[in-house]
């Protein structure tokens, strides 16, 4: 079982520019369901103390994507990042669970987050994971240095397909 080791970087990216340029689409809101961590860009770049890869291994090991009730009819797995604070360690919300259709109740131990309707731009990474993701999100932070629009720290959402070498990244923006 592979786990995926991803956070949003708050910094430079080094993972160098891709050559797809990200594809602008307006999303309608979602629900996402499962586990959640408070962490930070500074916490998740150690691995003594990234809470990410613990959620994901978790949500993997215990089985959680079958207590989930109402998923929706896609089966992917999906990470929300939410709650972003400012400041050099960029704290935020993880949540890996999955979407759901409705209101319904949450599980015990679970918890829940709206992803916003809005626009988005979407970041594919292909290929083996985790390594695919993390260069992913690298190219998101170089993309933001020099874009005409920026993020709107939101909430950004991965879409993890079943495969497991396919996510696509959704990064909330906002004009400028």
């Amino acid at each position: 079982m592979g786990f995926r080791v991803c956070w949003p970087s708050a910094g430079t990216g080094s993972g160098g520019r891709g050559t797809v340029r990200p594809e602008r689409v307006r999303r309608a809101e979602a629900r996402v369901v499962g586990i959640q961590a408070q962490t930070s860009s500074l916490l998740e770049a150690d691995p003594a103390t990234a809470a990410v890869p613990e959620l994901w291994r978790r949500f993997e090991a215990d089985g959680l994507a079958g207590r989930i009730p109402d998923r929706a009819g896609t089966r992917t797995t999906c990470a929300v990042y939410s709650d972003y604070q400012d400041g050099d360690a960029r704290r935020f919300r993880c949540l890996v669970g999955a979407e759901v259709t409705g209101q319904g109740e949450v599980p015990a131990g679970m918890a829940a987050v709206t992803v916003p309707a809005g626009d988005y731009l979407v970041f594919a990474a292909r290929g083996p994971m985790p390594e695919a993701l993390a260069a992913t999100w690298a190219r998101v932070a170089e993309f933001f240095e020099h874009a005409p629009l920026a993020r709107s720290f939101s909430a950004d959402l991965e879409v993890h397909y079943p495969a497991g070498s396919a996510v696509d990244v959704f990064v909330a923006i906002t004009d400028s």
